[in-house]
C-alpha cells in the first residue's frame, strides 16, 4: 500500500528542528510537489522498524517517509544519521492543514488525484451511449486504451462520438495534460490499474466479462469519465470526454422547448 499525500491525513513532527509530515506507508515519489523533498527513514538490520538514518529512497529497513518544503539531506549524502533530530507529536494533519499551520504555499493537486468514484447512477455514463444522449451529455468522443500483451505497453485510439466542432485545439491540450497524468496512476500498466480499482470504490454495473470500475474528473470545462475493464485480453481503458458548455447548451434548450407547450 502507498499513501495519497493530498487526501491523506499524516503525522507531524520536526526533523532536524525543521517541521514535517510523517507516513509509515510510502510516498510515491511522483506525487511530491515540485519544490518539496522526500526522503525514506531506515532501521538498522537488529531493529529495523525504529527510524535510524534518512536515505533518498530505502532499499530496505524501511521504517517511514518523510515530506518537507525544506531540504533535509545533502543531496551528494547517502544517508543522515537522525540521532536526536527525529521528534513525532502524535497529532495528523492533511497537506493542506500542514500549509495553513507553516504558513507555506499549497501545492497545487495532480490531476489524477481529483478523479472521484462513479456513484451507482452514473454507471451508464461509462458505457455507449444513443446518438440522442451523446449529444444530451456533450460527448466530445472517447480514447480506447490497451496495455498490450505484456501489461506494461499504452496502445491508444480515438474514437469521435460528437461534432467535430467539439474537438478544439484547447480539448486535445488538456486531454493530453489528463492522459499523460493518469499514466502516472491508474494508466501506468495493468498492475497500476488493478491496484488502483481494487483499492478503490468505484465498482459499477454493467461489465460482460468482468468486473468494472468508473472514475469521473471534472475540470472547468470538461467532463472525464475513465471506465476501467482491468484483465488481460480485451480493452482496458475507456476514457470518454464530454464538453460541460455543450451539455449546459443542450439542457437549457430542451428546458425551453419543453416549456413553450403547444398553444
Amino acid at each position: 500500500m502507498i499513501i495519497n499525500i493530498y487526501k491523506d491525513p499524516m503525522q507531524t513532527g520536526y526533523l532536524f528542528d525543521t517541521p514535517i509530515l510523517y507516513s509509515p506507508l510510502p510516498i510515491p515519489r511522483e506525487d511530491v510537489p515540485q519544490g518539496w523533498h522526500c526522503c525514506d527513514l531506515c532501521g538498522t538490520s537488529k531493529v529495523p522498524d525504529v527510524p535510524y538514518k534518512l536515505v533518498d529512497q530505502a532499499e530496505k529497513n524501511y521504517a517511514g517517509s518523510i515530506l518537507s518544503n525544506q531540504p533535509l539531506k545533502n543531496d551528494k549524502a547517502q544517508s543522515r544519521l537522525l540521532k536526536d533530530a527525529f521528534w513525532l507529536s502524535g497529532e495528523f494533519a492533511t497537506l493542506d492543514e500542514f500549509c495553513a499551520e507553516e504558513n507555506v504555499p499549497l501545492p497545487q493537486t495532480p490531476i489524477r488525484h481529483l478523479m472521484r468514484p462513479a456513484s451507482p447512477e452514473e454507471a451508464g455514463l461509462f458505457y455507449a451511449l444513443s446518438p440522442e444522449q451523446n449529444e444530451e451529455q456533450g460527448a466530445i468522443g472517447h480514447v480506447r486504451i490497451d496495455f498490450g500483451s505484456s501489461g506494461e505497453e499504452f496502445w491508444h485510439t480515438w474514437w469521435p462520438r460528437g461534432p467535430e466542432e467539439l474537438n478544439t485545439p484547447e480539448f486535445r491540450a488538456e486531454l493530453g495534460k489528463v492522459v499523460n497524468d493518469l499514466r502516472k496512476g491508474v494508466l501506468k500498466d495493468l498492475s497500476s490499474m488493478k491496484r488502483y480499482c481494487w483499492g478503490s470504490d468505484g465498482a459499477i454495473e454493467g461489465g460482460t466479462c468482468c468486473q468494472n470500475y468508473g472514475f469521473t474528473l471534472e475540470s472547468e470545462r470538461y467532463i472525464y469519465r475513465l471506465r476501467c475493464n482491468p484483465i488481460q485480453g480485451d480493452y482496458q481503458a475507456y476514457l470518454s470526454c464530454f464538453d460541460r458548455e455543450a451539455q449546459k447548451l443542450t439542457h437549457d434548450f430542451t428546458m425551453e422547448m419543453g416549456g413553450m407547450g403547444c398553444g
